[in-house]
């Protein structure tokens, strides 16, 4: 479908006033003093450069060596866990590679959209983002308020990842080479707080359970039999990674043209058997040059091509993660006869890891070009057209004859699917930049096409005609195909100003119209401004002399847009159907267009300080207050109205808290540095408002949406403890008439029932899977040419259903893997802190499962030793030699039952709200590397 935008033009207006031109003789005797307060490093702050004393905004800087400092085949979003305030990262599994989940100042929307992210200019994905080398980037810069996330206007209320690559510089011709290699296993049990049963414990708890649940015991010679199994299924799955990292570049440049090339390669076998996780080849080229005095041009250009085998991540014994669950330490790998023993999980899983593969291959490719005019000196144009292309190929296989396709009864199965993007965007600008005395004036005005195009088809094909040739035109039965096609356009004009006086009063401001495909044609455009002050107290004559180099006050307020939750052509007025009823003979529709929809605005003010004293003790300190209107959401409706859903604006939600970034250098002498550094963050969320006309909702299973309070609190049964007397579980219970059967008693002055329904749900109000607190600190410690690096990172105030407890301590369950404490439940009167007693019946899911993810995690620790040129001598021909160790994950503090930081309750699955529940998916993994950096 092709949708045409509204060509639109706006008339950018700028008003530069009357500038006064003071010079004064105390400006004389200030230069001497803030040259040397000055901080010189330029960053990137969105569409242009500032120094860091002329920056207004909120944002977070994450260097090139905060990245060296981990594993090369973790994503890039993980990288940045505990690295920012406000920027809480979140774990989507620990497979090699996979992308984490990026909040930005807390909860954006009902749609989990995350922040926007950019790539030298070009608009990009998360799954772009973590396609990069990570060794290939120079910085990070995460916006956060709307000083400097408005000027993205149409998709930056959820925040925006600057990614800047690394580029050459002046100088000859530097060579570099690293190469890093390692080895990681999955986190032990031992540390997520709970140990499995080994063989002779599991038997006899089967048979000390069997006259409560119904199992017919073992005897002697079984249980003698069986014991002598024993072995731990995590070692038959599971192995110890290989890994290996390997990067070559080339940089330099003249006055005239700089230049950068690179290539990369970066392997991850992965913990589980017979799969190899990730593999990565990477290059990068750019370069710019001066072709005169007034023209200037460059190009950037990167590839990525990822190989990666993917286990099944469901909730099933075709998991691995779940078998070595569900699988009992008695159950032997092999059958007498050579094939794979089912076990108690159900499934051969290491014949499945074999049999029925699943890979997938992605390539993708970015190239920008731009050319620079200088019309004459203040004023110069500049025009620059980004391209992305992607190819994403997958092919998954059930071999013939393989387990599960001889229960399916498929004599094989493939299936193939190709999925390409490909994203344009052209910027046209002009920048304007005056000096008048003291007062330092920045105009710039441009326009910006963007589109974005994807086309995904897939087809699924039976029946091998000859084994061994794993593609459709082998398939005797096609079975299903399907394709897509989606096509987004948007366009913004944009004006942004920037004014100093004498670096010390700092006005900035930006008003955007964007234009989006994605709305009803009332609705197409939006207009997004901001507005932010600065005042460097530091740069003031009553502060000379005094060891405060820099003490900016800021304030910032504006409008940020989002388009990114609803998918494209919900604007159309279109129906789909499905059937309905028990016999699914009825028509009804399912999905219906809203010709009506609009922008999803948020309103952003932010207060700020920045300090440095004497150079020694630098920090930030950031208060926030965003406000989130019309927040986009897919709303399902009763079945009494059709059942059908509607993506709709309903609602608002405020999102408020404070950031703290401090780093301190303790000891700062020639030889010896010791520096410690810490982020806090505090964020609370509310829901202001729902659709029209209510006031709450139920969300899956556990969640919940309700006016003012806190986004997805969880709701269900409350555990009210063991009955001493009799074993009996206890529920807490609102309900003054009992069911037959059914005994009410007093607990803490409460009612409780010793029986389980759903009517005794209740909702939880003050528990989500949102943190309260979240952040990380570290420190450095460098003595001559040798350093260590630590990091940390921590959160608190959230919580996950956890129902991999659940399943390791059900009695109900008794087929299957217990843990040790499972053999804890009430066996006389008197007992108290146990289990209830087993029953047929077993533990149903409360809010006994509810815990804190609270947690502190070593994150990395970095040892290295540097030889430079003055020990290597003149006449060797390198400039540095770095050796370094490198580990991840070295440890964890939690009370958790499992991990706290895993975000997804099971890849395939999809949590309704992400970190809402545990189950099974891959774990995190502890990385030990070794590694080293020539420089020649």
């Amino acid at each position: 479908m092709n949708l045409k935008l509204r060509v639109v033009s706006m008339a950018a207006v700028f008003f530069t006033g009357s500038l006064l031109m003071a010079q004064t003789t105390q400006r004389a005797k200030r230069d001497t003093i803030t040259s040397e307060k000055a901080i010189d490093e330029v960053v990137v702050t969105g569409y242009k450069s500032k120094k860091t004393d002329l920056i207004t905004q909120a944002q977070s800087v994450i260097g090139a060596d905060e990245l060296k400092a981990q594993s090369n085949t973790l994503s890039v979003t993980n990288m940045l866990q505990g690295r920012a305030p406000g920027v809480l990262v979140q774990t989507n599994t620990g497979q090699p590679g996979s992308a984490g989940i990026i909040t930005v100042r807390g909860f954006s929307n009902f749609s989990n959209t995350s922040a926007l992210v950019v790539i030298d200019g070009q608009y990009s994905s998360a799954a772009q983002l973590n396609a990069l080398n990570p060794s290939q980037v120079e910085s990070v810069v995460v916006l956060k308020d709307a000083a400097a996330t408005a000027q993205y206007g149409s998709r930056a209320s959820a925040g925006v990842i600057v990614v800047t690559t690394k580029r050459g510089e002046k100088g000859k011709t530097r060579f570099t080479l690293e190469s890093r290699y390692g080895t990681s296993k999955k986190i032990s049990n031992d540390q997520m707080n709970f140990q499995l049963m080994d063989a002779a414990q599991k038997l006899s708890y089967e048979n000390a359970i069997s006259p409560f649940v119904g199992n017919t015991p073992k005897t002697a010679a079984q249980v003698a039999t069986l014991t002598a199994n024993n072995h731990d299924w995590e070692k038959d799955i599971l192995k110890n990674s290989g890994e290996e990292s390997y990067l070559v570049t080339a940089s330099g440049g003249t006055d005239k043209g700089l230049y950068y090339y690179s290539l990369g390669y970066d392997h991850n076998s992965g913990i589980v058997r017979f799969l190899d996780a990730l593999k990565r080849y990477t290059g990068r080229v750019n370069f710019e040059n001066s072709l005169s005095d007034k023209f200037k041009m460059g190009m950037n250009a990167d590839f990525s091509f990822q190989v990666t085998q993917n286990q099944r991540d469901l909730n099933n014994a075709q998991n691995p993660f779940g078998f070595l669950y569900r699988a009992n330490s008695y159950d032997p790998v092999f059958n007498p006869d050579g094939t794979y023993n089912l076990s108690a999980a159900g499934f051969p899983v290491l014949e499945a890891l074999q049999t029925n593969p699943n890979r997938n291959k992605n390539l993708r490719v970015n190239g920008n070009i731009y050319g620079q005019y200088k019309i004459y000196k203040d004023l110069t144009f500049k025009t620059t057209f980004s391209n992305t292309f992607a190819l994403l190929k997958g092919l998954s296989i059930i071999q013939p004859k393989s387990y599960l396709d001889n229960a399916l009864g498929y004599n094989g199965q493939v299936t193939q699917s190709s999925n390409d993007l490909y994203y344009l965007t052209a910027n046209q600008r002009l920048d304007y930049i005056k000096d008048l005395g003291l007062h330092h004036v920045e105009l710039t005005a441009f326009y910006e096409y963007n589109k974005e195009r994807t086309n995904l088809l897939s087809a699924t094909g039976r029946n091998y005609r000859t084994p061994g040739l794993d593609v459709l035109s082998n398939m005797v039965t096609p079975f299903a195909t399907t394709s897509s096609q989606t096509s987004t356009v948007r366009t913004a004009v944009a004006g942004l100003l920037d004014y100093n006086y004498d670096s010390r009063y700092i006005l900035s401001g930006s008003v955007r119209r964007d234009g989006s495909s994605r709305f009803g044609l009332n609705e197409q455009f939006g207009t997004f401004g901001s507005g932010s002050v600065a005042w460097n107290v530091a740069k003031e004559s009553f502060l000379d002399g005094s060891k405060l180099n820099s003490l900016k006050l800021r304030a910032s307020y504006g409008i940020a847009g989002n388009d990114a939750p609803i998918p494209d052509y919900v604007n159309q007025p279109y129906v789909a159907f499905g059937l309905y009823g028990p016999s699914a003979t009825t028509v009804v529709p399912t999905t219906v267009g809203n010709t009506n929809v609009k922008w999803e605005r948020v309103a952003i003010t932010n207060l700020g300080l920045d300090f440095d004293y004497a150079r020694r003790f630098k920090g930030s300190v950031e208060v926030f207050r965003n406000q989130r209107r019309d927040f986009l959401q897919l709303i399902p409706y009763d079945r009494q109205q059709g059942s059908y859903t509607v993506y709709d604006n309903a609602g608002d939600l405020e999102n408020k808290g404070i950031e703290v970034d401090l780093s301190a250098d303790v000891i700062k002498t020639q030889d010896l540095n010791f520096q410690l550094r810490g982020n806090f963050s505090h964020v609370e969320n509310k829901i202001l408002a729902l659709r029209e006309g209510e006031t709450e909702r139920n969300i899956g299973n556990n969640n919940k949406l309700k006016v003012g309070e806190t986004p997805y609190y969880f709701r269900m049964v409350k555990y009210a403890g063991v009955n001493s007397a009799n074993g009996d579980a206890l529920y807490y219970t609102n309900r003054t008439t009992a069911n037959p059967g059914e005994t009410f008693s007093t607990v803490n002055g409460m009612t409780v029932t010793n029986l389980y329904t759903g009517s005794d749900i209740q909702d939880i109000t003050n528990k989500s899977p949102y943190p309260k607190i979240f952040g990380g600190f570290g420190g450095t410690i460098s003595y001559k040419n040798f350093d260590i690096t630590a990091d940390f990172t921590y959160k608190a105030g959230g919580y996950s259903a956890n129902y991999e407890a659940l399943n390791l301590l059900d009695s109900s369950q008794f087929a299957t893997q217990k843990r040790v404490d499972a053999a804890n439940y009430w066996k006389n009167p008197g007992d108290t802190n146990v289990l209830a007693k087993p029953s047929v019946n077993g533990i149903y899911f409360t809010d006994y499962f509810l815990q804190k993810t609270d947690y502190i995690r070593f994150r990395s620790l970095n040892v290295g030793y540097t030889f430079n040129k003055k020990f290597l001598g003149e006449n060797v021909p390198i400039n540095s030699f770095r050796v370094y160790a490198q580990a991840q994950n070295l440890f964890l503090w939690t009370k958790y039952e499992g991990d706290p930081e895993v975000a997804a309750g099971s890849g395939e699955g999809n949590a309704d709200v992400p970190n809402s529940y545990t189950l099974y998916t891959y774990p995190t993994t502890r990385t030990v590397t070794v590694g080293f950096e020539v420089q020649f």
